[in-house]
């Protein structure tokens, strides 16, 4: 089984994980997603935005924009991140559950 978030802003990767209300939490299982949630985090600083993704325990998270101390404490615990995604969420998680989100697939987000 694989969890995986991403930071979400209406039906849009939010453009920076500091400011995203809310997570889409995914768990999926041979490629199949067998949950799907959407999750409110309001701490009242990133930081703590941050704690709060980390002890939903995702093996993966994507999403925009975040701070290098952001991105450290993450992978510090062990989660995959994939930032500067830019679209709509149910795109960018098609292109994930194929493989196919990458840095050209990024880069083309980010012009387009």
């Amino acid at each position: 089984m694989m969890n995986i978030a991403i930071s979400v802003f209406r039906d849009r990767i939010s453009s920076r994980i500091d400011s995203a209300d809310e997570l889409l939490f995914l768990s999926m299982e041979n490629g199949e997603i067998r949950k799907r949630k959407t999750i409110r985090i309001i701490p009242s600083s990133p930081i703590d935005k941050i704690h709060q993704i980390i002890e939903l325990h995702p093996d993966v998270l994507i999403c925009g924009g975040l701070t290098k101390l952001c991105e450290h404490k993450l992978k510090n615990s062990k989660i995959n991140v994939i930032p500067w995604v830019k679209g709509n969420t149910d795109e960018v998680l098609s292109e994930f559950i194929k493989g196919t989100l990458s840095e050209d697939i990024k880069l083309i987000s980010m012009i387009g």
